[in-house]
């Protein structure tokens, strides 16, 4: 899944600048150029990162980022040098802080770097996407939310997929290992996982049963 990078920046020629240079990169970018334009292409983008002026035409930086930074990464790009401003932004969420005028290099390795960070927590399964983070799988439009033990349960199974293997029945549900009813909470487990999958109308990911041995993960291309 691309990333999404909103830029809230009044100065005309540098936001333009960065949203070329960012789209140049694969990156999803849009522009605000105050801050009712970046409430609203926030709330209708839905970012994974935004890149925050703090002097803005209708007021400051500052004000959105209680907002910004419940689902978003941000770093703040301005021409306030001194370290209250700094410690403010921290405090409110802020991931980065740098200095006008930056060099655009070091500008894109801080957002690198966040993208590493991002790509972590989440995974690509043939037409399903897995937000670790937030434990909940897309797929044609659709997502529904996993409990902590299908994701890693997911996890699992593509783990075992790469290594053209199955996930044996022990390691289904590890913790449970050794309970009377260990077999029945396996085969529970992995029905809600294929409901879930088949709720999303994924295509091209499956949990095949070996028998008497395990499961597998079937993805077509």
């Amino acid at each position: 899944m691309a990333i999404k990078i909103l830029v809230v920046e009044d100065d005309e020629l540098l936001n333009k600048s960065i949203v070329k240079i960012l789209i140049s990169r694969q990156y999803i970018a849009f522009s605000a150029f105050n801050i009712s334009e970046g409430k609203v292409l926030f709330e209708k983008e839905k970012p994974d990162i935004v890149l925050l002026d703090i002097m803005l035409p209708d007021g400051k930086g500052y004000e959105l980022l209680p907002l910004l930074t419940v689902n978003s990464k941000v770093i703040i790009m301005t021409a306030l040098t001194d370290r209250d401003s700094k410690y403010l932004c921290y405090e409110h969420g802020a991931e980065d802080y740098i200095i006008k005028n930056f060099d655009m290099q070091e500008l894109l390795y801080k957002i690198e770097i966040i993208k590493r960070n991002i790509k972590q927590d989440e995974l690509k399964i043939g037409d399903i996407f897995i937000d670790i983070k937030n434990q909940k799988i897309f797929c044609n439009e659709k997502y529904v939310n996993l409990p902590h033990s299908q994701v890693e349960l997911l996890k699992s199974l593509y783990k075992r997929h790469k290594e053209n293997t199955y996930l044996s029945k022990d390691e289904v549900l590890p913790w449970g290992k050794g309970e009377v009813d260990e077999s029945a909470r396996v085969q529970n487990t992995i029905a809600r996982l294929r409901k879930n999958l088949r709720y999303v109308k994924s295509e091209n990911v499956f949990i095949e049963t070996i028998y008497n041995k395990g499961y597998k993960l079937i993805v077509l291309k």
